[in-house]
């Protein structure tokens, strides 16, 4: 009975998507002096531009998971717009519409204003609508759901931006700014009331890329193992490799059936 549960863990394993990134080891830590005001917020330099499109890795939220998962595209770099810019503007802009399973991260109306760099250090700047609540969320988010939920996705958020800029080459770190047109503050890094909604001003920290965030195979394994010791079939159904057109998933309904089903011959 053993030997037979093994094999049939094994086999959803194999079936499920398994998706890796670059580790990268950042170096002592570098700071630097934030812009005092927005007209210092000058973009990194353009004049080495590698054309008009560069092929980069974007992460986002895979479904409604804790991880985010890479999607390859093709990102277009307009005249005069350094390629670090053009990537931020990607991943703000969401997955493509092929990536069904992937989920956008940054609220509605974000807009990058400028990103520019020092050392191994990249220093994005955001609108205030960086700060803003997501389409789908309550005035009140004292529900047990959305209190994880909140911190969670606005975590992701930023994982996605280190993960996304780390893994092109860009940068060990990731500075986050924010510019605030209508409400005051002392500093334009975003602060951690980002997270909670908690009023605490203390700016974060440059952000770094955490590798316990990306649906590596390790992750993916874990996902699929607790998915399927819990009967979360909707979240073992989203893990199942698809848009193979010559060996499709089989439908929901049908799948849901055949993991019941092997549970019990499993007992």
């Amino acid at each position: 009975m053993r030997k037979k549960t093994l094999a049939l863990l094994a086999l959803l394993s194999v079936l499920c998507l398994a998706l890796s990134g670059c580790v990268t080891s950042p170096p002592d830590s570098l700071m630097r002096a934030e812009p005092a005001d927005a007209s210092a917020l000058v973009d990194a330099q353009v004049d080495t531009l590698p054309g008009n499109e560069a092929s980069a890795a974007l992460y986002f939220r895979y479904g409604t998971s804790a991880y985010l998962a890479p999607e390859q595209r093709q990102i277009t770099i307009e005249k005069n717009e350094s390629p670090e810019k053009a990537l931020v503007k990607a991943l703000v802009a969401g997955p493509s519409a092929s990536a069904s399973a992937l989920s956008p991260l940054f609220p509605p109306g974000t807009e990058v204003l400028a990103v520019s760099g020092q050392g191994d250090t990249l220093y994005v700047t955001f609108n205030e609508a960086l700060l803003g609540r997501y389409s789908d969320e309550p005035g009140d988010t004292s529900a047990d759901a959305w209190k994880r939920e909140f911190p969670l996705r606005r975590q992701l958020c930023m994982d996605s931006l280190a993960a996304t800029l780390t893994e092109a080459g860009y940068c060990v770190r990731v500075q986050v700014l924010v510019y605030r047109e209508v409400s005051s503050a002392t500093s334009l890094r975003l602060t951690n009331s980002f997270f909670s909604q908690d009023g605490d001003t203390t700016p974060i920290s440059p952000l770094t890329r955490d590798e316990e965030t990306l649906l590596t195979p390790h992750n993916a394994a874990s996902l699929v193992l607790t998915a399927w010791m819990t009967q979360d079939w909707d979240t073992l159904y989203s893990l199942l490799k698809k848009d193979d057109p010559a060996s499709p998933r089989p439908a929901g309904q049908a799948a849901f059936a055949a993991f019941a089903a092997a549970r019990t011959a499993q007992k």
